[in-house]
């Protein structure tokens, strides 16, 4: 049991009743009562229908979104006072964190205890004005400060953007293409061609950045700009296509950018997957190194003719992993197409993964080049999604050697 001044102290605590006589405290303290809670007894659930207020006299209670907690509330602290003014739903859940004495005061209560007394109505109804003044002021605060996030964001996407390859490689005989639809604003997925100048060949790369949002944005450039910079500048091959140069380079590039990140960013435990390959144009010889990534295709006139499986796990964890150099070749006529689970993984209203049966599907039906199977198969993701978010960024790429 409390007294009835130290239940005055707590009904006090709220600002509907701060300015409020000691008489009308009184009144409101005589219909009152104090509730026990066990730990882990629910007081109500989201959703239910509110009619009364609580004060915390004694213990903790959880407010809580099913497992998400929202806050912690102690002694002297109060909740529920929309609750107690009119038949809202409750907003959140209430469970006791440990053994919890509250002061429960209902609506009714309130209602007639201020219906006899004028002057505290008016108290009560200058309270909730002001409250009112402050809900807007902090929303138009908020407001603000998404927008000033937004355009932020916004220049952060123009920023990503630029570190795509901006003019794809003009290769006789070959047309590349590559795309990349962030599920966010900014995406942890990348791709680029570029030109590899001793010896003389294509890189050619797509990745995935573990995770989504800005901090695999901001690796996502780390991780591409690494790769590409290792192996443009890298000046102890010689200048002719030679494949051992070629490996060589493939190498030394994914080595270094594992152990880069692997040791400067190891807090961050970001890795990302990645398919970076070296194409030799004039034979169509192709070396590559697969780092945990989704096989890339080679299309024929039959379809599917080979995967480019994996050949060593993600890159960016551990600094002392080695990954083997795989060799193929893309012959005339046929397309190189890569993509990241973010094609795969893709889910419409229903809850159901596009799969990559269903994308192997498409591209062993083949198109008249790489541009057309590109759009073609990200058409069919797109359709496939409909109306539902999409759940992760989507990249492909394509690599299509003419025929003679």
């Amino acid at each position: 049991m409390i007294s009835l001044e130290e239940t005055c102290h707590f009904l006090r605590k709220c600002s509907f009743f701060a300015c409020t006589s000691e008489d009308t405290l009184k009144s409101l303290a005589h219909v009152s009562e104090l509730i026990q809670l066990q730990a882990g007894e629910k007081l109500f659930e989201k959703g239910e229908i509110g009619t009364s207020m609580f004060f915390v006299v004694d213990g903790c209670v959880r407010i809580h979104n099913d497992d998400v907690v929202i806050t912690h509330l102690g002694k002297e602290q109060v909740f529920g006072e929309v609750a107690a003014l009119s038949h809202e739903l409750r907003t959140a859940s209430v469970t006791a964190e440990m053994d919890t004495t509250l002061l429960k005061l209902e609506q009714i209560g309130i209602y007639n205890t201020l219906s006899s007394q004028p002057d505290a109505a008016r108290c009560v109804i200058q309270a909730l004005c002001r409250r009112e003044s402050e809900i807007i002021g902090e929303k138009v605060d908020r407001l603000i400060k998404a927008k000033v996030m937004e355009k932020e964001m916004d220049i952060g996407q123009k920023i990503q953007r630029n570190f795509l390859p901006e003019i794809i490689p003009e290769i006789d005989g070959w047309n590349m293409h590559g795309v990349l639809q962030p599920a966010r604003k900014v995406a942890g997925d990348f791709y680029d061609f570029f030109i590899v100048p001793k010896p003389h060949c294509v890189g050619i790369v797509i990745g995935d950045v573990c995770d989504k949002g800005v901090g695999a944005a901001l690796f996502m450039t780390l991780f591409r700009s690494l790769i590409r910079s290792i192996s443009i500048y890298r000046n102890e091959v010689g200048e002719n296509a030679d494949p051992e140069d070629v490996t060589n380079t493939l190498r030394h590039a994914i080595a270094l950018t594992n152990k880069y990140i692997a040791s400067t960013h190891a807090s961050s435990s970001m890795f990302s997957s990645v398919f970076f390959g070296l194409l030799i144009p004039e034979t169509g010889q192709l070396c590559y190194i697969n780092a945990g990534h989704e096989a890339p295709l080679i299309i024929g006139e039959s379809g599917i003719r080979q995967e480019l499986k994996p050949t060593g796990p993600v890159i960016g964890l551990f600094e002392d992993i080695g990954h083997d150099i795989g060799m193929t070749e893309i012959l005339p006529g046929e397309i190189l197409f890569g993509y990241t689970d973010g094609a795969t993984d893709a889910q419409n209203q229903a809850g159901q993964q596009f799969s990559e049966e269903k994308l192997a599907e498409i591209i062993a039906s083949g198109a008249s080049n790489g541009g057309a199977l590109l759009h073609k198969a990200l058409s069919a993701v797109e359709e496939f999604i409909g109306s539902a978010d999409q759940f992760d960024d989507i990249t492909m790429i394509s690599v299509h050697r003419e025929k003679h």
